[in-house]
């Protein structure tokens, strides 16, 4: 698979099972299997490598339809944070590989991409797309985020960038229920309380 993606370059042509442009090729990760491209939809669209048939001089093929390109390759892969058996965070992620579809570990440098996504002010959902606020403060040293929502019965939330699944168009889409996060996460982290202080 490695020498079969090498063939692909910026900017070239990405065309689904029926020959039908799907975008061109903005970049593509090599450790987590993903290709972005952008063009044809609004926002890009995140492929993995598994969705490749063949690429050759007149582009890359695809073994799947633009109808699936739009709607399921639509956002980055998600994110996953590591639990202790007790539900603490373990301080990783994992994501799943678009070379095999299972779960990989994610390193400190694609975790760094994933928090300079991050801006304050954006809209912030839940797993269920329930909107549980805006995003009012960012530590990028720790990696926490501060969510604030309107109303006198919700307090702030504290939470990790490895609780982010992906983001879109709509703002930061979270890997957790509302009923988790707002149990879970109330408290400032102990590794950034200075920041929150």
């Amino acid at each position: 698979m490695g020498a079969f993606m090498d063939q692909l370059l910026e900017g070239m042509d990405v065309y689904d099972v029926d020959g039908l442009k799907v975008g061109t090729v903005v970049r593509y990760d090599e450790k987590l299997g993903y290709v972005e491209t952008v063009g044809t939809f609004s926002g890009s669209r995140f492929i993995p490598f598994l969705a490749f048939e063949s690429i050759g001089p007149a582009g890359a093929y695809l073994n799947v339809t633009k109808e699936v390109v739009s709607d399921i390759y639509n956002h980055m892969p998600s994110v996953t944070p590591d639990l202790t058996p007790g539900g603490r965070l373990a301080g990783g992620a994992t994501a799943v590989s678009g070379r095999t579809g299972r779960t990989v570990p994610l390193d400190a440098d694609e975790l760094r991409i994933l928090k300079d996504q991050i801006h304050i002010g954006t809209t912030v959902l839940d797993v269920d797309d329930r909107n549980l606020g805006t995003l009012q403060a960012y530590d990028g040293a720790s990696g926490y985020m501060r969510i604030e929502k309107d109303g006198f019965t919700v307090k702030d939330i504290f939470l990790p960038v490895t609780s982010v699944s992906f983001l879109d168009d709509e703002g930061i889409h979270l890997c957790e229920a509302k009923d988790t996060i707002m149990s879970r996460f109330r408290k400032v982290p102990e590794v950034a309380r200075d920041f929150y202080a």
